[in-house]
């Protein structure tokens, strides 16, 4: 039986009053095109972490609060593992003056809540904003933490060799299969699915490092036709076996989930392919998220492709 033992440090009455009393408010459902408007402005590419839907669907265990100010939006995030609070990277048009106003108004935010100031997921080109504001900066860049990103160009080929062709064929060829796009009313049935797939190959939810990995997937079905992203569902012989998420915003196509029952041979490649050739055509890049230090994973990764670069997401802790 699978059980969980983790103790979660949920935020106290008084820190969700002062978080309130500053003018933040908790993200819902409905926020995603406020945050599009923000996202929208940026003159480059953000953490696979920051998209809406990632804030939204893990808001269980890292509940996200946002306030509006000065043309940005500032996000502030509760940590339910450690009990700390962080800072995501302020959304809106980057200029030195707009950054250094919205950096000193979250100094100040950081010293009511009596915490740290740290601004985690900042991608690199937003850096150099943030180090003009002449504050000391301690700036940490985790290998485990960083994006694998891809040109489509590259991406299509490593789906093109010789092994992967052969498997996503084969998959063709061999099975009696069904492709579905993902609506809300498949949520029994994608449940069911993540139960087999994962929580059986987990073993344990302990394995789950942040909260419930299937409550999570189930959490985005239910809402699949209130977020703008996209995704498929792949029965063999009338049986769901394999779910892929993924969302295109702002020319960055990011695999945000995909699973499968490995033993049906290249349902893998399948599921990665057809999501390509459904929902990629406007990318510019492919972001295939962080591998977590995981060997395995990060050796997929790496060998998905020809080539690929490690997208950092530095943490920024403020002195």
């Amino acid at each position: 039986m699978k059980t969980d033992t983790k103790q979660y440090i949920t935020p106290n009455d008084k820190l969700k009053n002062d978080i309130e009393a500053l003018g933040y408010r908790q993200l819902l459902l409905d926020d995603e095109a406020l945050f599009d408007k923000y996202y929208s402005m940026l003159d480059g590419h953000y953490s696979s972490n920051l998209c809406f839907l990632n804030l939204y669907c893990w808001e269980d265990t890292l509940p996200t609060y946002f306030k509006e100010y000065e043309g940005f939006l500032v996000d502030i995030c509760y940590d339910f593992m450690s009990g700390e609070i962080f800072v995501y990277p302020f959304m809106g048009k980057y200029t030195n003056e707009g950054i250094a106003k919205v950096f000193e108004m979250v100094r100040s935010d950081m010293e009511y809540l009596g915490v740290p100031y740290i601004i985690r997921d900042v991608s690199s080109w937003m850096r150099p904003y943030y180090e003009a504001t002449g504050a000391e900066i301690e700036v940490i860049d985790l290998r485990q933490e960083m994006d694998y990103i891809f040109t489509p160009e590259s991406f299509w080929a490593g789906m093109n060799t010789q092994d992967d062709r052969y498997r996503y064929k084969y998959f063709k060829r061999k099975n009696n299969y069904e492709t579905v796009e993902i609506t809300p009313d498949m949520v029994d049935e994608v449940t069911e699915l993540m139960e087999r797939v994962w929580c059986v190959k987990m073993g344990d939810c302990e394995e789950c490092a942040y909260g419930c990995l299937k409550d999570v997937v189930v959490k985005l079905v239910k809402a699949f036709d209130k977020l703008n992203i996209q995704g498929i569902l792949v029965r063999v012989d009338g049986v769901a076996q394999g779910i892929s998420i993924v969302s295109e915003k702002y020319k960055m196509g990011v695999y945000q989930y995909k699973n499968a029952e490995n033993k049906i041979k290249g349902i893998n490649e399948y599921l990665l392919r057809e999501c390509f050739e459904r929902y990629m055509s406007g990318a510019e890049i492919i972001n295939y998220t962080e591998d977590l230090g995981h060997e395995n994973l990060r050796r997929y990764k790496e060998h998905m492709a020809p080539e690929f670069s490690l997208y950092s997401k530095l943490f920024l802790k403020v002195k």
